[in-house]
């Protein structure tokens, strides 16, 4: 990428260096942590928060605590939480991001619920995510282009008794035959060229490629929900059919297959939100009061945080256990990924971002002492001695600080 310009003549830069999201104090603390932590050759970022521009100027706000126990680190979060929501933040703008569910999300949960916070735990692997899902998706997508390719390549392959050495034959075999992929699907088979399972692997995707001819993005979910269940019975199972049919009883049968795609092909719910409400919209359907989201406080992973935001983020378990955390450290390559993870956790924070660590940690069982994560001592600022979460001046000031984003 970095010699990009200099091997194609009519290519250029774009330099990327307005920052929308972050408040200026944010968005230091991450800069100054891949300062320290980054690939040798990296480009630097050179980003600059607008708004420092914005009028009034806006800094946004950056706490560093340290507590005793995690526990303690644990209890302080969520009581600021939960004087965050009393003073008017919206629970759903307000974000928890770990980076080890096992060690750190059980005592979140349990000093939640006794703040009496709701939250919004990290899924698990949802039904979308496994085989069948990814199959339903699949049969989406060729309705609504047939020429998708790698939709093609996921029909073929996520069939019970069909692995990778049978797919890759078949890629084998179009290329040494001069063929076209996607012809394989529809058109007529040359003879020979495809034999014993790799055959049988074809011949079932056929038929369902077949079965999905002639329809179209604009057609309903009422029009096709049978249609695609069958499929799904026949290739997975009744009970895999029942489940699909019950997820989708959530949406309008109205929806487009198109708007069913990109529904759940969206990379999280609030894009699935929007996309949603879009459709409700389009069918003139009233908006349900709560909405489609749920008011809660969002307990994500560091992964899972990509690509969203909130106005108030807080990071807990910065120790050295954790992150980069013991599976890591060995691995010069996997610390650098670790301080990238905890750099776009930073950045998901508009407002404020509150970082903490702990000096102890029950594990297994054992009361075992904790050391600060390497990262804590680049996050342009020193770590105060807390034994309580956000005091009323400090609450009051992001509420000052959301009130200009």
């Amino acid at each position: 990428i970095q010699t990009f310009t200099n091997r194609f003549d009519l290519a250029g830069n774009h330099e990327l260096r307005d920052c929308f999201r972050c408040t200026p104090e944010v968005l230091n603390s991450a800069q100054e942590l891949m300062a320290h932590f980054s690939e040798p050759d990296r480009i630097p970022k050179m980003l600059t928060s607008l708004y420092l521009e914005s009028d009034p100027p806006t800094d946004g706000l950056v706490s560093r605590w340290r507590f005793p126990s995690f526990q303690r680190e644990i209890r302080a979060i969520a009581e600021s939480c939960a004087s965050l929501i009393e003073h008017g933040v919206p629970a759903r703008r307000i974000m928890i991001l770990i980076s080890n569910k096992q060690a750190l999300l059980p005592t979140i949960v349990q000093e939640f619920e006794a703040a009496n916070v709701e939250f919004e735990a990290p899924k698990s692997s949802s039904f979308w995510d496994g085989r069948t899902g990814r199959f339903s998706l699949a049969l989406l997508r060729i309705i609504c282009n047939p020429d998708d390719y790698i939709a093609h390549r996921i029909i073929l392959g996520l069939r019970p008794n069909v692995g990778p050495t049978t797919c890759n034959r078949i890629a084998e075999s179009v290329i040494n035959n001069n063929l076209n992929y996607r012809e394989i699907f529809y058109h007529p088979l040359p003879e020979g060229v495809f034999t014993g399972r790799e055959l049988g692997a074809l011949n079932n995707a056929r038929n369902i490629c077949g079965t999905l001819s002639g329809w179209s993005g604009d057609d309903t979910l009422r029009e096709r929900r049978e249609g695609l269940s069958i499929l799904i019975s026949n290739t997975f199972g009744e009970p895999s059919s029942v489940q699909w049919l019950e997820l989708l009883a959530q949406l309008p049968e109205e929806i487009t297959i198109e708007e069913l795609r990109d529904y759940l092909w969206a990379d999280n719910d609030e894009q699935q939100a929007d996309l949603l409400k879009a459709v409700y919209e389009r069918l003139e359907l009233p908006i349900p009061n709560e909405g489609f989201l749920p008011p809660k406080v969002r307990i994500m992973t560091m992964h899972g945080a990509k690509g969203l935001s909130a106005h108030v983020v807080f990071i807990p378990g910065l120790m050295e256990d954790i992150l980069p955390g013991n599976l890591r450290r060995p691995y010069p390559g996997l610390v650098m990924e670790a301080a990238r993870l905890l750099y776009v956790s930073i950045t998901r924070a508009r407002a404020a971002c509150i970082l903490t660590y702990s000096g102890t940690r029950v594990v297994y069982g054992q009361f075992s002492r904790q050391t600060p994560s390497r990262f804590a001592r680049h996050l342009a600022g020193a770590f105060e001695r807390r034994d309580q979460g956000l005091e009323d001046n400090q609450v009051e000031r992001i509420l000052e600080i959301i009130e200009t984003l």
